[in-house]
């Protein structure tokens, strides 16, 4: 694609024609409900800094469950209230080298988890969001406030499927129960990290956090400080090297944009400094990674320039 240094509406129009001819992966199906999706959907939205947001789809919008990138909520939200310090002692920040849910990883390298990102880091952080029961859900619809800007809603029929088929999920749990390295019970633990992945928005729902990420936690129209700069670069440096599994290097090489995928199809990404971007499309690939996505976010680096390699 040739470089044109301007960010439109035909230039996101060609990002996402050019992707839909790839017809490669699947919807996830493990999750029963998510094997529900149109395959034929391919979106993007991108907001510059001080810029008003630019979305194109080539289907109508709705709302999609977050999955995985939920897992930025509690990163961000216990790194604010607790501090790296204390967020090391519950999970590590390496790049696993596998795939999102491994209980080997957990069993050869525990007892603490590789990384937030991994279904095991983020399982352990939801067992130390403070409080109990409705306190804890509570704890996270206030973290879902200030770092997407309006309140989100949880898909029961998803929460209800993920609940039944989160077998594997369970394992890494009790394994991690196990090792002492839960902080709150096992049901509570999983019903809250169930309830996360199971929260759904649109495309455009979702672009303030990777704009808030990329403008060093300020609000992109009043600058007001949303989340701090410390977490901002913890939480854009955890997204480099985890964020989308044992494909984060490659993907890094190709965009040099820290990003965390979904199997919902979502990936948020950022180009520090400069943009926040969503891209969708329910075709993923076995690690878990959107195939159109990935090509979305590869083709609109080039075009804009926006590798960080680049002068």
């Amino acid at each position: 694609m040739k470089l044109k240094n301007t960010l439109s509406i035909d230039l996101l129009k060609t990002i996402v024609t050019d992707a839909a001819t790839n017809h490669d992966g699947r919807a996830a199906n493990y999750i029963p409900e998510l094997a529900n999706a149109n395959t034929n959907l391919t979106a993007i939205s991108v907001q510059q800094i001080g810029k008003e947001t630019l979305t194109y789809s080539n289907a109508p919008i709705e709302p999609i469950t977050l999955q995985s990138t939920a897992k930025l909520i509690p990163l961000i939200g216990l790194l604010e209230e607790f501090g790296v310090d204390q967020l090391l002692t519950w999970v590590n920040v390496e790049p696993s080298g596998d795939e999102f849910s491994s209980i080997t990883r957990l069993e050869q390298f525990g007892p603490l988890p590789s990384n937030p990102m991994l279904n095991a880091g983020a399982i352990t952080l939801c067992s130390h969001i403070p409080g109990s029961g409705e306190q804890q859900f509570a704890w996270l619809e206030s973290w879902i406030q200030k770092i997407f800007n309006q309140r989100l809603s949880i898909n029961s029929t998803v929460f209800a499927s993920e609940k039944r088929t989160g077998n594997r999920n369970r394992s890494l749990a009790y394994l991690l129960k196990s090792r002492n390295s839960l902080g709150t019970d096992i049901n509570e633990t999983l019903d809250l990290y169930f309830a996360l992945c199971s929260y759904e928005a649109t495309i455009e729902q979702l672009i303030y956090l990777p704009v808030l990420l990329a403008n060093a936690g300020r609000d992109p129209k009043t600058n007001e400080q949303i989340i701090s700069e410390e977490t901002c670069k913890i939480t854009v440096s955890i997204m480099a090297t985890c964020g989308l599994y044992d494909e984060t290097g490659t993907h890094m090489v190709t965009t040099g944009m820290p990003a965390k995928s979904g199997v919902s199809g979502y990936i948020i990404a950022l180009v520090p400094g400069k943009a926040g971007i969503i891209v969708l499309s329910p075709l993923v690939n076995p690690k878990g990674n959107s195939i159109r996505g990935k090509i979305m976010l590869e083709s609109l680096s080039k075009a804009m320039n926006w590798h960080f390699a680049i002068p």
